[in-house]
C-alpha cells in the first residue's frame, strides 16, 4: 500500500514538473548570439501578459517602411529587471532605438533587449542579454532578404489587442 502511494505521488510530481517545463516559452525563435540595433518610431506598445510587444515603424532601403515586432517578457518580469518600465513609458510616435536578438527566419522582429527613449534613457528588458556585438543602426533592413515583408499581424496605432501570431 505504501509503495503504491509513493509511486502515485512520484507520478503526480513528475507530471506537474513536466507540464511546467513544456509550457515554458524558450528563446528558440531568436538568434540570441546576435545583438542588433535599429531606430524607428513607436507604432504600438503592448505592456501586458503573458508577453509585452513593441511595434516599431522602421525606414527600409527601398525608401518605404517596415513594421518590426519585438517580443518582451511580462510586465512583472520587466519591472523586476528595470523598475522604470510602465504602461505609458513608450508612446505612439516616440523616436526610439532598439537593441534586440533577431528572429532566426529573417522576418522583421526579434527579442527585445533594450530600448533607448527620446530623452536618451535606456531601459533593459527582462529578455536574456544578447551577444555584446553591436551593429550599425538599421543594419538589419539593409541586410534583410528582399522578400522581407512587414509583420502582417501588427496592430494599428493605439490598438491594444494582442497579436494573433508572433511577427
Amino acid at each position: 500500500m505504501l509503495t503504491g502511494l509513493r509511486t502515485m505521488m512520484l507520478t503526480v510530481l513528475l507530471l506537474a514538473i513536466g507540464g511546467n517545463a513544456s509550457a515554458h516559452h524558450s528563446q528558440v525563435l531568436f538568434d540570441m548570439n546576435q545583438c542588433l540595433t535599429l531606430s524607428g518610431t513607436v507604432r504600438t506598445w503592448q505592456f501586458e501578459s503573458p508577453h509585452s510587444w513593441l511595434w516599431v515603424v522602421v525606414p527600409n532601403a527601398k525608401g518605404s517602411t517596415d513594421v518590426w515586432g519585438f517580443e518582451a517578457s511580462s510586465p512583472a518580469q520587466m519591472i523586476e529587471a528595470e523598475h522604470r518600465w510602465k504602461r505609458d513609458v513608450l508612446k505612439t510616435g516616440d523616436k526610439i532605438t532598439v537593441r534586440y536578438s533577431p528572429l532566426k527566419d529573417g522576418r522583421t522582429g526579434g527579442a527585445l533587449n533594450t530600448v533607448t527613449l527620446p530623452d536618451g534613457t535606456s531601459l533593459r528588458a527582462a529578455t536574456p542579454a544578447c551577444a555584446q556585438a553591436q551593429s550599425p543602426a538599421n543594419a538589419p533592413a539593409a541586410n534583410a532578404p528582399a522578400a522581407n515583408a512587414p509583420a502582417a499581424n501588427a496592430p494599428a496605432a493605439g490598438q491594444s489587442t494582442k497579436p494573433a501570431a508572433r511577427p
